[in-house]
């Protein structure tokens, strides 16, 4: 079985926050896509209902934390506009990872569903 974490984040734009939104996500998938060990990372964006789904791909737990230490500014930044309304994880994430997230499960924001089967074509 793979070892790859697929992550899905539902986010809520803030009012008034579209544009500096769009931007702070095309700055962090453009550092990502430079420099972060994500597989895959694709954001998709609805004005009218000012929400954003972010999904994201790794090889592995290790990716996820080198991701988070080296993007954390990044993060930071998108997160100043917008709030986090699902947090979902598909995978065995680590514990270090589980933790990481832990902060949606406990509200009830976020799942962890562990895989049944499938493949990767890369």
């Amino acid at each position: 079985m793979t070892e790859q974490l697929l992550f899905r984040n539902v986010m809520k734009i803030k009012a008034g926050h579209l544009q500096p939104f769009r931007d702070a996500v095309r700055a962090a998938v453009a550092f990502v896509e430079d420099n972060a060990p994500q597989l895959m990372v694709q954001t998709f964006i609805d004005e009218t209902e000012m929400c954003a789904v972010s999904f994201q791909l790794y090889r592995n737990s290790a990716d996820v934390l080198r991701h988070w230490q080296m993007s954390d500014a990044h993060i930071q930044s998108v997160s100043e506009h917008c709030s986090v309304e699902k947090f979902e994880v598909y995978g065995n994430p680590s514990d270090e990872v589980a933790r990481g997230v832990s902060q949606f499960m406990e509200d009830g924001r976020g799942m962890i569903m562990p895989p049944l089967t499938g493949f990767s074509r890369f």
